[in-house]
């Protein structure tokens, strides 16, 4: 994680002259949580994640211009991803509703979880219940920038996370002891 005053210096190089060296920097910095956030909403598909995490870098270093400095890279570039995952949604259910497939009728009937699975858990959440969950518990970021990030409210942010929550409590139920 860079420190707050790094990441300026390092976004004003950027700025400044179109410094690549300084955007790799960045892209160094925040890949591994990005992609680790984006394999999460992905359910696990790794080529997905990883597609859609170098979209949300090239994305960014054309955008660099709309950074606001009051804005953390770290929240601006997980928004970034979080929507480039939300219209890939979107594309492939428009290309799903063309073939005359039901998207609704795909979803997944796994086998009951483990106790030693409870990443099968979080992939019985929704997209946005994932999102907030992963970002919350996974990232730590605050509810202000979870709202940044997804563009719900924050009272949206916390009725997602509590519905989250509540969920995995009923998938996980049989495991306590």
């Amino acid at each position: 994680m860079l420190t707050r005053s790094r990441e300026l210096s390092l976004i004003a190089r950027c700025l400044a002259t179109d410094d690549r060296k300084a955007f790799g920097e960045l892209v160094e910095a925040y890949s591994d949580p990005l992609r680790g956030f984006l394999l999460s909403l992905t359910r696990g598909d790794v080529a997905l994640a990883n597609d859609l995490a170098q979209d949300t870098f090239l994305k960014a270093y054309l955008s660099m211009r709309s950074l606001r400095a009051v804005v953390q890279f770290r929240t601006w570039i997980f928004r970034i991803a979080y929507h480039e995952f939300i219209n890939h949604i979107r594309r492939a259910q428009e290309l799903q509703s063309l073939d005359g497939v039901d998207p609704a009728q795909e979803e997944d009937d796994s086998p009951v979880i483990t106790d030693s699975n409870i990443s099968e858990a979080l992939m019985k959440l929704t997209d946005d219940q994932r999102a907030v969950v992963r970002l919350f518990y996974f990232e730590e970021f605050p509810i202000a920038h979870i709202s940044t990030v997804t563009g719900l409210s924050q009272g949206s942010v916390k009725t997602h996370l509590s519905r989250a929550r509540r969920r995995l409590a009923s998938l996980l139920e049989k495991y306590r002891y």
